[in-house]
């Protein structure tokens, strides 16, 4: 925390619990305003959306607002107990190639920082603007899954005998249909469920990867076959990308990052309740 390099970034949908106390040194930046934004789009129509995945642009411009510079260490945490905020934040500068090596999750969040006895501070820090520089690239689509690889991957999964390659993670009741989040409920044909919050131990820290191996075969999946996660807007999928991808290593798993709100909104994708 001492280093001049350092970032630490605290995501949340709201200040209240920034303001309340947060990691001496922690700047606040909102999910709903630099993470996700809301919009809509051609695929989809006139629904509005929450969700949408900022261009690389915008993520530049995100991190000069930050005062990140090319070369600072970057660590993201939020006080929602399971770390999903969080890891939007560092999934999406993955995707645009912000150095990994430089980039962190602080395991846990606010909530296992409170439990260890660690000090907190409820001064704001309002960042140093720098310049946008230009520290990202392209986006990196072995990160992200396309709703055509999505069809693709399903109609795999929906042959008799198909390995699964989808993995649904929101509520049982969004999987099922009966919770509503779109113009269509249901799921995409083909997927296995599994709540994003079994990945996240009760102490809200993240599954070791042996846990999450486990919780994969539990589930009837066979984790050399799994390519994407999804959820209603990418910010679970991404939670469970991380610990599939980052922690297990299952490097072919993707984050599907329009989710449900892309899927259920189109009405040329085929839907299953």
């Amino acid at each position: 925390m001492g280093d001049a390099d350092l970032r630490i970034v605290h995501v949340s949908t709201d200040r209240k619990a920034y303001d309340q106390g947060h990691v001496p040194g922690a700047i606040f930046v909102d999910l709903h305003v630099d993470l996700a934004k809301p919009g809509t789009r051609p695929e989809t129509g006139a629904v509005k959306r929450l969700y949408l995945v900022p261009t690389r642009e915008e993520v530049a411009e995100s991190l000069a607002s930050w005062g990140v510079v090319p070369g600072d260490r970057v660590v993201f945490y939020d006080d929602a107990g399971q770390g999903r905020h969080a890891i939007r934040g560092y999934w999406l500068l993955r995707l645009y190639g912000f150095p990994a090596d430089r980039l962190h999750l602080l395991d846990g969040g606010l909530g296992v920082w409170h439990t260890e006895g660690r000090s907190t501070t409820a001064e704001p820090l309002e960042p140093a603007r720098v310049e946008a520089t230009e520290p990202l690239r392209e986006r990196d689509d072995s990160l992200i899954a396309t709703a055509d690889e999505v069809l693709a991957w399903s109609r795999e999964a929906s042959r008799p005998g198909g390995p699964t390659r989808l993995l649904d993670v929101r509520r049982i009741d969004e999987f099922l249909g009966g919770d509503v989040m779109a113009s269509r409920g249901g799921r995409i044909a083909g997927s296995r469920h599994r709540l994003f919050a079994d990945f996240v131990a009760p102490d809200g820290r993240l599954r070791p990867a042996v846990d999450a191996i486990a919780i994969l075969e539990g589930s009837g999946v066979k984790p050399g076959e799994l390519r994407a996660t999804y959820c209603q807007g990418g910010v679970r999928a991404a939670l469970v990308w991380f610990v599939l991808h980052e922690v297990a290593g299952l490097t072919e798993v993707r984050n599907y990052a329009e989710s449900w709100e892309e899927w259920g909104n189109r009405p040329d994708l085929p839907v299953e309740k």
